[in-house]
């Protein structure tokens, strides 16, 4: 396979958590934040997650992170309850806060507990266990049956807890139990049988580079925080979004924005001008780990699909074609005498898949998917996850210099994909 074939899913990797001093493992554990994410280019794409809090250093080196995050004094020094009275008034920052603010929510969670042997370090050898705790945000967005409320966050939000505690604009904390989740969207439904106010949902096909839009969330555990900006780009590709698992997907068509989002805001909501819900936060792009004006959502119609199918408790459908490939460069078409310099190159048709069925064949050059113009790997994957699974598409490829269209039917991605790759085991990169 060709070195510049890029891979679906990197790897993502987590940053260094400082480690205790040598004497630590008898010291009281002090909650500091773990930071996720995969390093590029010398800057970091963290999840917004959770502030996912791994508990075990020393209150030395606690004393140092954790005065950074807010975090020393637990809750006691953060505002428990939050009141906004609605009034007229011509500032639409506040106008969408005042519309949407009832329905975000503060999402506590506990999990299994960390040891030496996964703590990437954290802990130093011979430390008892210690629980790992976070938190997150969530989005009230439907009335479940008998009086309760389903809740939108992410995936990353609630990965791994035993025990997931809600907590409203006023400070109200309820049990809630998780109804589902879906890695290769990062979206995650939880409910709570309590009634708590509905977001109204917007259609985020509608959005506009320029737009006002406003995060509400809880940043470093500071519940319902509010910050402001526009909608910087849209149908964005993060391919280093993910985990260890060769076979997820990339998070595609994802809204990009200068709205603050940081560690604690994923899961909460991005909503327009009018309040209504466009946006799920889900993470941001930063050296520090911290907010850099570059943050990113989870489209609202996107969230809004995936949570319904979770919820009827049918799984979640993937929309898939079967092509490993990679971006055509100027460079690699003259390399290779291609007949245009911009497309998906496929390297590699996975087997028993729609590709292989429609007739596609390895150095097939795509440059169309129906309408769409196809210039990388990152617009064949982002027009194929636009379609459902058992749509009909045609593709526009070249084949020996000539200029083909192939119809074939959108498939679903199979649960045992890496096995049909081939023997390396991994998925190159964008793999629609």
């Amino acid at each position: 396979m060709d070195d510049n074939t890029t891979r679906e899913t990197a790897p993502i990797t987590t940053a260094d958590v400082p480690s205790a001093a040598p004497d630590a493992a008898h010291a009281l554990p002090v909650a500091v934040p773990e930071e996720r994410g995969p390093r590029a280019g010398g800057s970091t794409l963290a999840v917004a997650a959770a502030v996912a809090l791994l508990v075990g250093l020393c209150a030395g080196t606690g004393a140092g992170i954790g005065g950074a995050w807010l975090l020393l004094n637990g809750r006691a020094a953060l505002p428990s309850k939050v009141e906004v009275v609605p009034a007229s008034t011509d500032e639409p920052v506040t106008a969408a806060v005042v519309a949407a603010v009832g329905s975000i929510v503060n999402i506590d969670i506990s999990g299994d507990t960390s040891s030496t042997d996964d703590s990437d370090g954290a802990l130093p050898q011979g430390h008892p266990d210690v629980p790992v705790i976070g938190q997150g945000s969530g989005v009230a967005f439907r009335q479940a049956p008998g009086g309760g409320t389903y809740i939108l966050t992410n995936d990353h939000v609630v990965e791994g807890a035993d025990e997931i505690v809600v907590r409203d604009t006023a400070g109200e904390s309820y049990d809630a139990v998780l109804v589902g989740t879906d890695a290769e969207t990062d979206i995650a439904v939880v409910e709570v049988d309590r009634k708590l106010p509905i977001v109204k949902v917007g259609d985020s096909e509608k959005l506009r580079v320029g737009d006002l839009v406003v995060a509400i969330g809880s940043p470093f555990g500071l519940s319902h925080s509010v910050t402001a900006g526009v909608v910087s780009a849209l149908a964005r590709s993060l391919p280093d979004f993910g985990d260890d698992d060769s076979a997820s997907y990339p998070l595609v068509d994802v809204i990009q924005t200068d709205a603050a989002i940081n560690p604690g805001n994923s899961g909460g909501a991005l909503v327009d001008r009018t309040g209504r819900l466009v946006g799920i936060n889900t993470a941001l792009y930063s050296d520090e780990g911290a907010n850099g004006g570059i943050g990113f959502a989870i489209p609202s119609n996107t969230a809004m699909r995936v949570a319904e199918q979770i919820i009827s408790g049918k799984g979640v459908e993937h929309p898939f074609l079967g092509i490993v490939g990679q971006t055509v460069t100027r460079e690699f078409a003259d390399e290779r005498s291609l007949p245009a310099s911009e497309g998906a190159y496929v390297v590699q048709v996975t087997r028993g898949t729609g590709a292989a069925k429609a007739g596609v064949r390895e150095k097939d050059l795509v440059v169309g998917l129906d309408s769409t113009r196809i210039r990388s790997m990152d617009d064949l994957i982002l027009a194929v996850r636009r379609h459902r699974v058992g749509d009909t598409v045609t593709l526009k490829l070249y084949r020996s210099g000539r200029l083909i269209e192939l119809e074939m039917t959108v498939g679903q991605k199979p649960d045992d994909l890496e096995s049909l790759i081939g023997t390396e085991g991994t998925l190159p990169e964008n793999h629609p």
